[in-house]
């Protein structure tokens, strides 16, 4: 082996060790960000105005992220999933109606709409996760979001479960922006993967397809954030068509005053009109997460 080619190789295995301890010291930081929820910590910060997750160990894995993206090294598929999770919201009731109520609107009771799609991230990821998530497909680690194709395609049977949410949230996102410019929404495709099991039958052992952990997780994102699909995880594809997607993002909002304006405070009247600035936003389609 020649001078060159040693050093190659050298390169290379360097990159390697790289990889695989910022992969398990990432690893690290969100068994203890997931524990840290897990036993009630307070990981959500609304300081800012904005919700976001503030943890110790989401900062110290984003910081140990980006120093080895500035030295060069590209992540894996595996290290951005692993980032992604340690920006992912706590899956409790009562942390949603916070961020609801942070909105300062209300939902018409009369109608079955939804207000997840005015919270930033969707109340499923703390916003940054979108740019990280963007970073990674400059980098060529996930496919590029594509918004000209009708309808989107969201292939997620090569993707890893909080990259695959994400991916398909940051979609969301850019069609929220579309909406306020007064584009038409296409539909989105989902492809998810199946997995096999057995199954006694009358005539002996049968194979079937079931949903496999990543169309679980992608179902009960789409449920938890109320948007409607059709189609079936466990076929392997699940559709949200465009119509859905518009109801989706203008949900019907309703005052929640009850006698005249007249009688109202000073702060029920800014708060009425900034409500009222935020339904006519909404009617019109203006409306955009930043």
């Amino acid at each position: 082996m020649n001078t060159q080619a040693q050093a190659h190789a050298h390169t290379v295995f360097n990159d390697l060790i790289i990889t695989l301890k910022i992969f398990l010291f990432v690893g690290m930081c969100l068994r203890r960000f997931v524990k840290a929820c897990a036993v009630g910590e307070p990981v959500l910060s609304f300081n800012s105005g904005r919700p976001h997750i503030e943890n110790k160990w989401t900062s110290v894995a984003l910081t140990v992220y980006r120093e080895t993206i500035d030295a060069g090294t590209v992540p894996t598929m595996e290290v951005v999933s692993k980032i992604l999770g340690c920006l992912q919201l706590p899956r409790d009731d009562s942390l949603r109606s916070r961020l609801v109520e942070n909105l300062e609107v209300i939902a018409d009771p009369s109608r079955s709409s939804s207000l997840g799609s005015l919270i930033d991230g969707f109340g499923e990821y703390d916003p940054r996760s979108f740019s990280l998530l963007e970073e990674a497909a400059s980098f060529g680690i996930v496919p590029c979001v594509s918004f000209k194709e009708s309808p989107i395609v969201v292939d997620a049977r090569e993707l890893q479960i909080n990259t695959a949410e994400v991916y398909l949230l940051t979609i969301l996102k850019g069609l929220k922006h579309r909406l306020a410019a007064g584009a038409k929404l296409p539909s989105i495709s989902i492809l998810l993967p199946l997995e096999k099991a057995q199954i006694l039958t009358s005539g002996g052992e049968k194979s079937i397809n079931v949903a496999g952990r990543m169309g679980q997780a992608i179902a009960a994102l789409l449920r938890r954030i109320k948007l409607p699909y059709q189609g079936n995880e466990s076929y392997g594809k699940i559709r949200i068509n465009g119509l859905a997607l518009r109801k989706w993002f203008q949900p019907k909002l309703a005052s929640p005053f009850t006698g005249k304006p007249g009688e109202w405070n000073a702060s029920q009247l800014r708060l009425g009109k900034g409500i009222s600035h935020q339904q006519r936003n909404i009617r019109t389609g203006n409306l955009s997460l930043h």
